[in-house]
């Protein structure tokens, strides 16, 4: 499944190459009952995507369980294995396996190898995606036999996201106006799921069965993008939209988080998932603070918040979609402009003074 990138514009407005593989170990030294080319080697593929996420290029080892037997019993075969990239671009592990005679392996691969935990890949995986920084993949090889009249023959894994991905871009397209933003978080992220492996293969085009799904996902956090800490940590925003980046206390850049439903009922209360900004906007010439105002409402008025900021949300479910898929990409552009929310131009009853009776005679 090629990785997708979604680009959203939201209204305030928000806007594999193959490696070969070998290897000179073996379970028993000396002895190949088989002949060399009935040894299991692997090469692997991973789909193309951004910085911090992994690659093929960048990937350097990954771990494998592998079962004979039947669905209903499987048999381990190979058990939490790492496989891992030499100087010379081959792939090794050891001790070295051999294919079974007149038995079919199922493979399951993934990376980085602490995510999936002892029990292995057919049970459900319990994952915490908090704090959003690492990357996750995972691939399927199912019914395979050894081919003894194929030299290096081998398992190619083609790897998948199971994680969706999320950046926020922010930009202000009015240059009479200047928006200087202290914080940005996604709030209420489930965090935790557990993670359920496909059991057909990965290499085929991606359908519902041969792609990893997501269950009990719970435990919602704040995912946080940027905290500023004292008034150089501010971000001014401009015309060209700008990923939120790792400042002040804030991670920035992409979030890896595990898909799951968004919710927009109740205006960014409740159990909503939506995008929070706190800024404030200033006139760009007179540098005078337009909002918040005095008629900001309360909900907008963050208590103790550090710079005298609003608070602006965004939903994270749009007409698009209500709900963030595996191996997606999703982008958010959030355009900060003067608008309704930030005190429109309103006028009052005026007065007039009463002007002076001032009267020359001339004779």
């Amino acid at each position: 499944m090629k990785s997708k990138h979604i680009y959203l514009p939201l209204a305030i407005g928000m806007a594999a190459m193959g490696m070969w593989s070998c290897s000179s170990e073996s379970d028993n030294p000396g002895k190949d009952p088989e002949g060399a080319s009935n040894a299991i080697r692997f090469a692997a593929n991973t789909e193309l995507s951004r910085s911090g996420d992994i690659t093929t290029n960048n990937l350097k080892e990954f771990n494998v369980y592998a079962y004979t037997g039947t669905d209903d019993v499987p048999v381990l075969f190979m058990d939490n294995v790492t496989v891992s990239k030499t100087s010379e671009n081959t792939w090794t592990y050891s001790p070295l396996k051999y294919w079974p005679a007149n038995e079919a392996v199922d493979f399951y691969a993934f990376a980085p190898k602490t995510w999936v935990g002892a029990d292995g890949p057919l049970k459900p995986v319990a994952y915490d995606a908090y704090p959003g920084n690492e990357d996750i993949i995972y691939a399927v090889s199912p019914d395979l036999k050894g081919n003894t009249g194929a030299p290096n023959a081998q398992v190619v894994f083609n790897f998948r996201h199971a994680l969706s991905k999320v950046t926020i871009k922010m930009s202000s397209s009015n240059t009479d106006l200047k928006v200087k933003v202290s914080n940005v978080m996604m709030v209420n992220i489930m965090s935790r799921g557990n993670f359920n492996f496909p059991h057909e293969s990965t290499s085929e085009t991606a359908a519902a069965e041969n792609v990893g799904t997501w269950t009990d996902q719970n435990t919602p956090y704040g995912y946080l993008y940027h905290m500023a800490q004292d008034s150089t940590e501010l971000i001014t925003l401009t015309t060209t939209p700008i990923d939120i980046q790792a400042s002040g206390a804030g991670m920035g850049m992409g979030k890896f988080v595990i898909p799951q439903t968004l919710t927009w009922r109740s205006n960014g209360t409740g159990n909503d998932t939506y995008i929070s900004v706190m800024c404030c906007v200033y006139d760009a010439k007179s540098g005078d603070k337009l909002w918040p105002n005095a008629n900001t409402p309360a909900e907008n008025l963050p208590k103790g918040a550090t710079f005298g900021d609003g608070l602006l949300k965004f939903p994270l479910s749009t007409t698009k979609f209500q709900a963030w898929q595996p191996g997606c990409h999703y982008t958010y552009n959030l355009v900060i402009n003067s608008n309704e929310e930030m005190g429109s131009i309103e006028f009052g009853t005026p007065t007039v003074d009463t002007f002076i009776d001032v009267s020359t005679n001339y004779q």
